[in-house]
């Protein structure tokens, strides 16, 4: 599991608790067709593109352009620490813990999934998405891990069209992946 070190820029320290995994459990209420209520224990893992951007490659800009105080080094890769992304990052948490109550969207990418949220920080609408995986959880106390892939506001710099969405509910999603059943795109 993901344990993100403190970060620490200019003598100021980024305190990255807020991010260490964290459990839920969402329920579905019965419905009207006979079907009973289901719980779904979860396990919530962060990476550190929650915090951290990469170069942005349509500006053509590398690692070699940032601030080396600015690099976030884990074994798998360096990053840019990004504050934009790591304040917003303090509301994941209670997000991830309400996702159940939020619309989620396919993503092009057939194991990822988006939800978007509409966050206001200085009184302004802004996008926040989140991208996330889901697998069955190894750790029997749990059902399924859903693993945080990125989260970022969308806005010109990083993507410029939001991608098309297709609704898919949470519950579809936790329960075909506990099933090991292949989750269908909506046409």
């Amino acid at each position: 599991m993901n344990v993100f070190s403190k970060f620490k820029y200019k003598d100021t320290v980024y305190d990255l608790t807020h991010l260490k995994p964290l459990t839920c459990e969402y329920i579905q209420s019965p419905n009207e067709k006979g079907q009973s209520e289901k719980r779904y224990r979860c396990i919530i893992e962060f990476s550190t593109h929650c915090f951290t951007k990469g170069p942005n490659t349509r500006k053509n800009e590398t690692l070699a352009d940032f601030d080396p105080a600015l690099h976030y080094i884990t074994e798998k890769e360096t990053r840019i620490f990004c504050f934009d992304r790591y304040y917003v990052s303090h509301q994941l948490p209670e997000i991830l813990r309400e996702i159940d109550k939020r619309h989620c969207f396919f993503t092009s990418a057939d194991d990822k999934f988006l939800t978007v949220s509409l966050i206001g920080k200085d009184g302004k609408e802004i996008d926040y998405e989140i991208y996330f995986s889901l697998r069955r959880a190894k750790e029997k106390k749990y059902d399924v891990h859903i693993f945080i892939n990125s989260a970022y506001i969308r806005d010109k710099n990083y993507g410029g069209v939001q991608p098309s969405r297709k609704k898919v509910s949470l519950f579809v999603l936790l329960h075909n992946t506990l099933m090991n059943k292949k989750i269908k795109r909506p046409k």
